[in-house]
């Protein structure tokens, strides 16, 4: 199974579910700001194997998987940034 985003939306907060063949993981989001759309909370290097029952190895990978597609998927023309315990997702 390839790597996919789901949504779910309960106002201005839900959860980013990110699903691939080992199972899935929900990112809890709130609406942002400004010029910030999203903001997703994601576990911090410290909490990431505890917290997601994944290697550390896939942490990297995993969140820049979600940061794009949710940028795919959410804003027309914008970016994104990884942060320790959080993504922002970003419209120019």
């Amino acid at each position: 199974m390839k790597p996919k985003l789901e949504y779910t939306s309960n106002g201005r907060h839900g959860y980013v579910v990110y699903k691939d063949h080992t199972g899935e993981l929900s990112f809890y989001y709130e609406f942002g700001g400004g010029n910030c759309v999203a903001i997703i909370n994601v576990p911090s290097q410290a909490e990431w194997i505890k917290q997601t029952n994944r290697l550390l190895a896939e942490l990297e990978e995993i969140l820049t998987f979600v940061a794009a597609q949710a940028m795919k998927d959410q804003v027309k023309n914008g970016y994104y940034e990884i942060k320790e315990a959080w993504i922002e997702i970003m419209t120019r």
